[in-house]
């Protein structure tokens, strides 16, 4: 059946282009193709600093890079990117440095000429790097390699190729822009993750919106399906990632629209954003002061903060891929818009609602949108007012790991409590080991904080009551851990032995839990206390608020034996309140304010 599928797919793309190559995909005046400039880039990358933490597990692939261009380890090219990158003292900073060079091949043709089709930005430094690239290219022949792997190109290319004919960019933006000689191009890479962006030139009469770079950033947007896992990399920390995805196609198609169309709210809203940045934006910058106060370590690692208002920018982009995707699957768009909120952007509900205002007005009054940008900065001033910033933050904006392990920065120190109760000392030694996992990624995790955050593991009957008001994770379930045994009747959910099964159950006493389910065949908002888990395979992440002193946290993670629990040995990039996992499902919930649990 996924076969039949998959070639009904493909038939359709092919009858809707009247362009395709194994690289490229052309439908009207939509372009989308794995780019060379960026493949080559990638490669000689991939030369310079070896499997590193933006390049992908594509091994077949990688062993025939290795196989033509190994002997080229040591080309200009190569030692000219060595240098480029020598002061990305962290990974945040070379993923910035790799974003903007991917950025700027775009202003060039196709190897091995490579020759400047757009002249706005220049840069010496820059043109030396392409220089090198393009004789690279000539010296290996990278034309010639390229075009007979487009067979590994084709299998990603299908893909962004489906995603595109679900939600075509020329047809959705119409109403909204003068689409008079504009034209869309999306370029992607295949060996690295490089950074997306947007993308939006102008050549003669004739402008062109669109992205560069790949998703997913998964500190922003963490992959949930197999195709996503596969093609996802930590380019922050560099931490592998935990194995829980589905397989949904559909998914995956919604996944590559939601970057797609976040990047054409750049391009729809940054020209007018930027005119009025003195006196409309700027203003604005307590939105992100407020998102720092409270998570300051993601705004030192996130590239994202490392400006005073580019989170407002950043709000406009993803309102706008809400807007657009809440058309043709709302529960994806509302699953999304809860992680947005997740990331700190509390205000962005609102930004929603002026989409949905001026665009209705725009296309009444046969305008571009970009002409109410100014309307929408005003309003928006009004409707998150500095002096009700930090309390609508605290409404809108989701208990998660995320703030958890932000607060840890704070405090300066972190417990991993794990459980000494299980009958079976296997099992004691098994959870003691996770935890020694969970703190050696938290140790990587906060390695790019300046002060001193302490990690410590203790048992749970070393905990003493000073402890317990502490940023704590707890490793296990009740039957093995006493701390999780004590506080458990308070958590939104728990395991409960019935009839020799453990069972996670929800707790109905909590209210206004957004809840998500991800399958193989859909996603879907559903209540709260509608599903419970018995699978043996079932594994929980949570986060909840401390209830021993409730600014700082307690994070979760347990399964229903103790490999379950070892699922989540990485809880350092969940933008949700809680996640299961049973091996076939994805449960995703978010809360915002739970009752005090009676101690």
């Amino acid at each position: 059946m996924h076969m039949k599928r998959r070639l009904l797919a493909l038939l359709l793309i092919f009858l809707l282009a009247p362009n395709v190559s194994a690289y490229q995909f052309q439908r009207n005046s939509v372009l989308i193709k794995i780019n060379p400039n960026e493949e080559l880039l990638s490669i000689v990358y991939y030369l310079a600093f070896g499997h590193d933490e933006f390049v992908l597990n594509r091994e077949g692939y990688i062993n025939d890079v290795k196989h033509w261009f190994w002997k080229y380890r040591n080309h200009r090219a190569v030692e000219i990117l060595r240098e480029y990158f020598k002061d990305a003292k962290t990974i945040p900073e070379r993923d910035y440095r790799l974003f903007i060079i991917d950025a700027y091949l775009l202003q060039f043709s196709e190897p091995p000429k490579m020759e400047r089709i757009y002249t706005e930005w220049q840069d010496q430094e820059l043109d030396e790097i392409v220089d090198a690239l393009r004789e690279f290219s000539q010296d290996t022949n990278f034309m010639e390699f390229f075009r007979s792997h487009e067979n590994y190109y084709n299998e990603d290319l299908e893909v962004y190729a489906s995603a595109i004919t679900l939600l075509p960019p020329d047809e959705f933006m119409e109403p909204y822009m003068n689409l008079t000689n504009v034209r869309f191009e999306f370029h992607f890479p295949y060996l690295v993750c490089i950074h997306g962006h947007s993308f939006r030139e102008k050549v003669n009469e004739t402008v062109i919106y669109g992205s560069g770079g790949m998703l997913p950033l998964v500190r922003r947007n963490p992959p949930k399906t197999y195709w996503g896992f596969l093609r996802a990399k930590d380019t922050i920390f560099g931490l592998p990632l935990n194995s829980v995805y589905v397989n949904n196609s559909e998914f995956d198609k919604l996944w590559i629209l939601e970057f797609i169309y976040h990047e054409l709210g750049h391009d729809l809203t940054t020209a007018k954003l930027n005119e009025y940045y003195g006196y409309k934006v700027k203003p604005l910058k307590y939105l992100e002061d407020t998102i720092e106060e409270d998570m300051p370590y993601l705004a030192t690692y996130d590239i994202h903060f490392w400006s005073d208002t580019t989170m407002i920018y950043e709000s406009f982009a993803d309102a706008w891929a809400y807007f657009a995707l809440s058309g043709i699957n709302k529960d994806y768009a509302e699953l999304s818009l809860q992680m947005e909120k997740a990331w700190g952007e509390f205000w962005i509900e609102d930004v929603v609602k002026l989409y949905k205002k001026y665009a209705k007005i725009a296309v009444e009054n046969n305008r571009p949108l970009e002409e109410y940008i100014f309307n929408m900065l005003t309003e928006l001033a009004h409707m998150v007012p500095e002096s009700e910033a930090k309390a609508l933050y605290e409404e809108k904006v989701p208990v998660t790991p995320l703030r958890a392990l932000d607060d840890g920065v704070k405090e300066g120190e972190i417990i991993i409590v794990y459980g000494t109760q299980n009958p079976d000392k296997n099992g004691v030694d098994y959870d003691r080991e996770t935890a020694e996992i969970v703190k050696d990624y938290l140790q990587r995790f906060y390695s790019q904080w300046m002060g001193e955050v302490k990690v410590e593991i203790k048992s749970d009957v070393e905990i003493t009551k000073e402890d317990l008001e502490k940023d704590m994770i707890l490793i296990g379930g009740p039957l093995s851990n006493k701390v999780v045994d004590q506080l458990d009747e308070d958590f939104p959910l728990r395991f409960v032995l019935s009839n020799g099964t453990w069972i996670l159950e929800k707790n109905a006493e909590f209210e206004n839990v957004r809840t998500f389910l991800i399958t193989d065949q859909n996603i879907k908002e559903i209540e709260f206390a509608e599903k419970t888990y018995s699978s043996p395979f079932t594994s929980v992440i949570m986060a909840i608020r401390n209830p021993y002193r409730e600014d700082n946290y307690i994070i979760w993670i347990a399964g229903a034996d103790r490999y379950g629990t070892r699922k989540y040995k990485n809880p350092t990039y969940y933008l949700v309140s809680y996640q299961v996992y049973d091996g076939r499902v994805i449960e995703d919930g978010f809360y915002f304010s739970l009752r005090k649990p009676a101690l």
